[in-house]
């Protein structure tokens, strides 16, 4: 009962979230909790669903009334006879050209006709057979999200996956989150699961951080660049280098993602802006 209390308490509760305006800025907001605003974005589908099949049901019902009045207009069309063609006569070198085709079940018949050389014998002239198109013998494949290149994250396996549609282009090792599971709350030092898009592709060269070891800032410890994903209200979530190359494999990060710096060279070549980004626990 106290479960059911605290999770009520937490649905009707607003939500700080962080927007990126770029340029670094951030905007803090407050939302409703994602379940209830599902909730809501539902019952305003099936709102919407509701009115716009009325308004078919309305629209046939008149289209069939206003034809029924038409048609009862209109008066039937006479009746022209047709013309009586007067049969052909065919003369007795014609008749004894056209000879009955042999064989009326088969699919494909031989037309016999007398030969020029020897009048007395006959000679076959085959039909041509019917051209079929080969069948392929493999379907060709359909690619997901239009042919687009988009990010699949193994945690359990520390592999991060680069897809071309439904085509695997490469796969790189990667470090996680120190501690196993979805993120909580802030500095719980877990790597978020969800559908995700990268937001912005940002110069991370020149940027330190302290990782309260007792060695102070580190310069480089992000790698060449960092890949700012929208980790639904968690702030400063990314995929980026490393200055601890000995780390990628194991759960080593505050909740980032880490490559290697010439993996994350090379998959920057394929990255873009809103380019999907799905991370998922195996």
């Amino acid at each position: 009962m106290q479960n059911f209390r605290e999770f009520v308490k937490d649905l009707f509760t607003l939500r700080t979230v962080w927007i990126d305006r770029g340029g670094g800025k951030w905007t803090v907001r407050k939302r409703l909790h994602p379940l209830l605003r599902s909730l809501c974005w539902t019952l305003a589908l099936i709102v919407c669903a509701g009115v716009y099949s009325s308004m078919n049901n309305v629209r046939p019902r008149e289209a069939v009334a206003e034809a029924e009045i038409i048609t009862a207009k209109l008066p039937e069309p006479e009746k022209i006879p047709e013309p009586e063609v007067p049969p052909v006569k065919q003369t007795e070198e014609q008749q004894s050209i056209i000879i009955p085709l042999k064989n009326t079940t088969a699919k494909h018949h031989d037309i016999i006709l007398p030969s020029e050389v020897n009048p007395d014998t006959d000679r076959i002239i085959k039909q041509p057979e019917k051209l079929t198109a080969p069948v392929p013998s493999v379907k060709p494949k359909k690619a997901a999200n239009n042919g687009k290149y988009h990010i699949y994250i193994n945690k359990s396996a520390y592999e991060l996956m680069l897809f071309k549609g439904d085509e695997l282009v490469k796969v790189y090792g990667i470090a996680i989150g120190k501690n196993p599971g979805d993120k909580q709350r802030v500095g719980d030092n877990r790597t978020p699961t969800g559908d995700f898009r990268i937001v912005s592709i940002e110069n991370a060269s020149g940027w330190t951080h302290d990782f309260r070891d007792g060695k102070g800032k580190i310069r480089g410890a992000y790698g060449p660049w960092f890949f700012r994903l929208d980790a639904k209200g968690w702030k400063g979530i990314g995929i980026h280098g490393t200055h601890a190359p000995d780390s990628i494999g194991t759960n080593a990060t505050e909740g980032c993602i880490r490559l290697h710096n010439e993996d994350l060279a090379e998959l920057k070549t394929y990255a873009y802006r809103n380019m999907p980004v799905v991370i998922r626990e195996n």
